[in-house]
């Protein structure tokens, strides 16, 4: 006669609901989300050194001259903190799976890639792999994240 205290002497019924395995597609949506506020924490950052140093003599001459945006970086700085505050909100919302949020971060992700293609010739290495980590993140959110069991949607 099996123990009170054994586990397997209960019948499954009486345990309650068996236990859910994960989707196939939840780990890349957490990747996609924990990207997407990596990505918004460091243009926070970004943008807070770009309106600290607009009121500053931080910027020289010679970088002023490299900086084509150098006249109104103060501006540059508040596009960058609203943008990463607004990709904070949709990496957070990607965890809970709201549509918003994935539509925002498939645009998001495709912004990164053009951008990153632009500096492809000044800073080959970085901007290749903004790319290829821009890229993931749409992926993840195309085929993933559309449907609530995270699985594939079937194209025909």
């Amino acid at each position: 006669m099996p123990s009170i205290a054994d586990p397997t002497a209960v019948p499954r019924e009486r345990r309650g609901a068996a236990p859910r395995a994960p989707s196939q597609g939840t780990n890349w949506i957490i990747f996609s989300a924990v990207m997407l506020v990596v990505a918004g924490l460091l243009n926070v950052v970004d943008g807070l050194w770009a309106i600290d140093a607009s009121n500053s003599t931080a910027i020289t001459d010679e970088v002023e001259d490299l900086l084509w945006y150098a006249n109104s970086l103060e501006l540059w700085g508040w596009i960058y903190t609203i943008l990463g505050g607004v990709l904070i909100v949709v990496g957070f919302g990607l965890l809970s799976r709201n549509q918003a949020a994935r539509w925002i971060g498939i645009g998001a992700a495709c912004v990164s890639m053009a951008v990153n293609m632009m500096w492809v010739f000044v800073y080959p290495i970085p901007a290749l792999i903004h790319f290829l980590l821009a890229t993931t993140v749409l992926y993840a959110l195309t085929v993933y994240a559309g449907d609530d069991d995270g699985l594939p949607s079937d194209p025909g």
